[in-house]
């Protein structure tokens, strides 16, 4: 057996200290998992392994909390993750159709496009039911995403225009004012 590690010096550090804050190690496990996972992407078997290492705990302790919350990726979800949220309001004003745009733009959901870039998920609530179709592309909120929207979303993503850019337009009061007249 191999003793790679997959994750850096720095996130031991930091696990050190954020463990020390806690009465009980394992009270540490969900910081330590959204930790490793900002650094490596997913939460993937090595993730799992070396997180239970720092806690005393086994991988399949670590593996039941990672697989029980859905914020935790057992990919990698690509550079750029599309979460639609279909909860009651975002599926009256049309989440099935923008699912459906996003599926024929990426693909299925929870695939990666073959060149790395995006995927997509649906969601329960965002929070943010005044702007449904509610959305996020790496967890940064999206109002009233259509299905042309996401097409156009997807489009600009593997061309490689810059997020913050995008995320501008798509909240720009023209570009709001006509997704929901549309």
């Amino acid at each position: 057996m191999t003793d790679t590690r997959v994750l850096s010096e720095d996130f031991y550090t930091r696990a050190k200290q954020i463990v020390a804050r806690y009465p009980v190690a394992r009270s540490a496990l969900i910081m330590l998992l959204h930790d490793a996972q900002d650094e490596v992407g997913y939460v993937d078997d090595d993730v799992i392994r070396e997180v239970g290492s720092v806690l005393g705990l086994t991988p399949a302790d670590v593996e039941g909390v990672a697989t029980f919350y859905t914020m935790f990726k057992r990919r990698h979800p690509g550079k750029f993750l599309i979460s639609l949220c279909t909860n009651m309001s975002c599926t009256i004003n049309g989440a099935d159709e923008t699912a459906a745009a996003l599926r024929d733009a990426v693909g299925p959901e929870h695939e990666t496009t073959s060149d790395g870039v995006c995927s997509w998920e649906s969601v329960e609530c965002l929070a943010t039911c005044h702007w449904a179709v509610a959305a996020q592309v790496n967890y940064l909120d999206i109002p009233y995403l259509t299905p042309d929207r996401a097409t156009k979303l997807v489009s600009d993503l593997k061309a490689g225009r810059d997020l913050d850019e995008i995320l501008s337009e798509l909240r720009a009061a023209k570009s709001l004012q006509e997704a929901k007249s549309g």
